[in-house]
């Protein structure tokens, strides 16, 4: 029976795989041909098996929604500088935007290592101790104990960062310091078996540290690095790391639906844009804290990598078929509503609320409708920044007065995320 359902042949890998970093490709190809605008669909069109025009359009709106794209008149696109340097770094353009700005905030290690978690193939996190299956329990316990310590947990002297992807790096951290050259040990040697007591993937961090030196490399080539190796002021600030992860994964964002007697579900779900409301994935750090959520509280906020949908056995129960069904988020990360509203999409107020990107809305009281004006008016300093950063063609480029006008509003943004 499964054989039968099987195609013939597989789908070309344009129908299948996502379009983005291909449709700015298209662009940049059109606009150096001197084109003022392209239309990506027309340009694919000439492939031997082009993809569907709908998955184009797509891409396309999802390169506009980051800001990559300029949509025009009669339906053609145009790069913004933001997307003429994502279509120079070989990458998914959210994880180029999360380097790009990484570089603006002056956090661009943990960036890349962000970026690198992103777009490794294996994560980094084991079920168990090495050749101890039988040590679930034990293992979770010392990987809660890392993160616990580590960059952007409980004690971390900057503020506390909760995620999976923030775990990640907390990981990564401990395992690249747990070289010391003192040690007659060879470095290699010393991180395994750090990686053992700590059931970590030693091959997996091996790979996120080649990706980082990659990814290094390209933005060094795109002139986004300084030459003299600076632009990691703020790398121990795990709030500013954490706006670079929204930066990059918007408009993946998430509210917290806390448990109620008239809700269908037991414990918290996330709310996507979409409508579906899912759980963290069963091995994220963050799915207890989603699951044991209290019926009254603040609202909470998280952005996600990706979302899936387990199928069950056609053979099961239906109730447990529903139970299958059930889309759950990968790499769940809490952040501050003030770094969506920074660094997610257009924001713009509306009476006593500030609404981003039509659907969603945070209230800002009556009493507190000029903080709201405030906030849209840091939001365009910031993108300005942003801008004046990516259009230069060199970081570094002799600009005091630009440099200290960049580091007055990453200190407002920084005083803003701690509230």
């Amino acid at each position: 029976e499964f054989a039968r359902r099987l195609p013939e042949q597989t789908a070309p890998a344009m129908g299948r795989a996502p379009l983005e970093e291909l449709v700015l490709q298209a662009c940049l190809l059109e606009e150096q041909r001197g084109k003022g605008s392209a239309s990506p669909g027309e340009f694919l069109s000439g492939a031997p098996e082009p993809p569907p025009g709908v998955h184009v359009e797509r891409a396309c709106a999802a390169l506009v929604e980051i800001g990559a794209l300029a949509e025009k008149p009669g339906g053609t696109y145009r790069l913004t500088p933001l997307g003429y340097h994502l279509s120079h770094l070989p990458m998914d353009p959210k994880v180029g935007k999360v380097l790009v700005v990484g570089c603006v905030l002056r956090c661009i290690e943990p960036a890349l290592t962000i970026a690198a978690t992103l777009s490794a193939t294996k994560s980094p996190w084991l079920p168990h101790f090495p050749k101890k299956p039988h040590t679930r329990r034990e293992a979770r316990e010392a990987q809660e104990a890392l993160v616990h310590d580590g960059f952007g947990g409980e004690a971390w002297p900057s503020g506390t960062a909760k995620g999976d992807v923030v775990a990640s790096l907390a990981a990564y951290r401990a395992w690249a310091l747990a070289a010391v050259p003192a040690s007659e040990a060879p470095p290699d040697k010393q991180r395994r078996a750090f990686a053992e007591t700590h059931a970590l993937d030693h091959n997996a961090l091996r790979e996120i540290e080649g990706l980082r030196d990659q990814f290094r490399d390209t933005l060094r080539a795109a002139g986004l690095l300084r030459p003299d190796g600076g632009g990691d002021e703020h790398g121990e600030d795990a709030l500013l790391t954490s706006c670079a992860l929204v930066a990059g994964l918007y408009p993946n964002v998430a509210t917290l639906v806390r448990p109620s007697r008239d809700k269908k579900f037991r414990g918290g779900r996330l709310l996507t844009k979409d409508g579906d409301a899912c759980r963290p994935n069963s091995n994220s750090f963050q799915s207890q804290r989603v699951r044991q959520a209290g019926e009254a509280g603040k609202d909470v906020y998280a952005v996600y990598h990706a979302k899936h949908i387990t199928l069950g056995a056609d053979n099961s129960t239906e109730a447990r078929k529903q139970r299958h069904r059930e889309p759950f988020l990968d790499s769940v990360n809490f952040v501050s509503r003030f770094a969506i509203l920074l660094f997610g999409g257009q924001i713009r107020v509306k009476k006593n609320a500030l609404i981003v990107d039509d659907w969603l809305k945070f209230k800002v009281g009556d009493a507190c409708a000029s903080n709201a004006v405030l906030l849209v008016e840091l939001r365009k300093e910031l993108d300005n920044v942003l801008l004046k950063h990516v259009v230069k063609e060199n970081a570094g480029s002799e600009d005091e007065q630009a440099d200290d006008y960049c580091d007055r509003v990453i200190q407002v943004v920084r005083q803003l995320i701690k509230l």
